[in-house]
């Protein structure tokens, strides 16, 4: 039996703040039911919250179950028990723990990582925290809750299919869109309207948000599905940067809300410098989700089931190069066939992603890359 232990995504937490990040546990055999004692320790500067919580999730089966934290302060170790279910077939299989930290109120900004902190049955790994800075740090991307928008003459809020639906928006402020034509050809819209490229849905009763504790939500947000009507549609966004200097991009994905669920959804993030359409990419994500949906009742219909998109957040680090002043976030939907520049654009249906909250900001070095 291998098994193998690894720290999700990296969170990023205030000072006095708190935050949870996930770990990982896989094998290569099958286990089911098997108890192993899993072990993080913290690094200076985070500790394990009073009240904290951990949690073992499978989101597919919508399965959150509470375990018991052993906290030992001496030792800035955490403990918990669980029931391992891997590649068994069960609805408990391959899961991830979700466990809470909190940043000590006069801890520097900065990266906190640990060899050997995370360990079961003897197999460790590493740990990584980010104190950010105690001021808060403005957005570099504009209108990135999508609030301010612009209606034609005969343009407003209407209910589709059970949500609030932004009929002939004329302008997405601040955004710029388009859609992928195959080829490797991107071409924005000619009259810089959305029209049919991408869909702007009404967040505020139907977004069914999460609650960011970094930065949260503001009421009047709203949501871009990237698909359209079945369009690879984008939208994109030019920003100034200092050269040489490492930034953040972070978003929240979702999964459509009237698509068929268990179908997969696609989108591309990507951070580039160059000319429009320009294959020069500094950072970029391809990946495709799929979302067994959760149902909600539509706050429009209320004979309507929708689907609660499960919000997921996306934390993408990027430097931009030397020389470089401008860098333009751009997000995609590739559809089945990606951006292959030998093959069509294929929309692929309703299999566009949800997008919200999209925020951009310095950030320290990734300690891997050299400088």
């Amino acid at each position: 039996m291998t098994l193998a232990i690894r720290q999700g995504f990296v969170p990023t937490v205030r000072p006095g703040g708190s935050a949870s990040f996930t770990v990982d546990v896989t094998s290569d055999v099958r286990i089911s039911g098997q108890k192993e004692w899993i072990a993080v320790t913290f690094p200076d500067g985070v500790t394990f919250p009073d009240g904290g919580e951990v949690h073992y999730i499978v989101g597919p089966a919508k399965i959150n179950i509470p375990l018991d934290p052993r906290w030992d302060p001496q030792s800035r170790q955490l403990r918990f028990e669980s029931e391992l279910h891997l590649n068994d077939g069960t609805p408990e299989q391959n899961g991830f723990y979700s466990i809470d930290v909190r940043a000590l109120p006069d801890a520097a900004p900065g990266l906190r990582k640990l060899d050997d902190a995370l360990e079961i049955a003897g197999v460790k790994s590493s740990v990584e925290f980010e104190v950010a800075d105690a001021r808060p740090t403005e957005n570099l991307i504009k209108n990135g809750g999508f609030t301010e928008i612009q209606f034609a003459a005969d343009g407003k809020w209407e209910p589709n299919q059970g949500v609030l639906y932004a009929r002939r928006t004329r302008v997405l402020d601040s955004w710029s869109v388009g859609a992928y034509q195959g080829y490797g050809k991107w071409v924005p819209s000619r009259t810089g309207t959305p029209g049919a490229l991408i869909d702007l849905i009404g967040g505020e009763k139907d977004g069914h948000f999460p609650q960011d504790r970094e930065h949260p939500f503001v009421a009047g947000e709203n949501i871009v599905d990237i698909d359209g009507d079945n369009a690879c549609g984008y939208i994109e966004q030019s920003v100034t940067v200092t050269p040489g200097s490492w930034y953040e991009l972070s978003f929240w994905t979702g999964y459509h809300l009237l698509k068929v669920p268990g179908e997969p959804a696609f989108l591309r993030a990507d951070v580039r410098y160059g000319a429009p359409g320009s294959g020069t990419v500094l950072i970029w994500e391809d990946y495709v989700q799929y979302y067994g949906g959760k149902g909600a009742v539509s706050s429009q219909d209320l004979r309507k089931k929708i689907n609660d998109p499960l919000w997921r957040k996306r934390r993408l680090r990027f430097r931009a190069p030397q020389g470089v002043g401008e860098v333009t976030v751009r997000f995609a939907n590739p559809g089945p066939s990606g951006f292959d520049k030998e093959l069509p654009a294929n929309p692929g249906g309703q299999n566009g992603m949800l997008l919200a909250h999209v925020w951009l900001g310095p950030s320290v070095p990734d300690p891997d890359v050299a400088r």
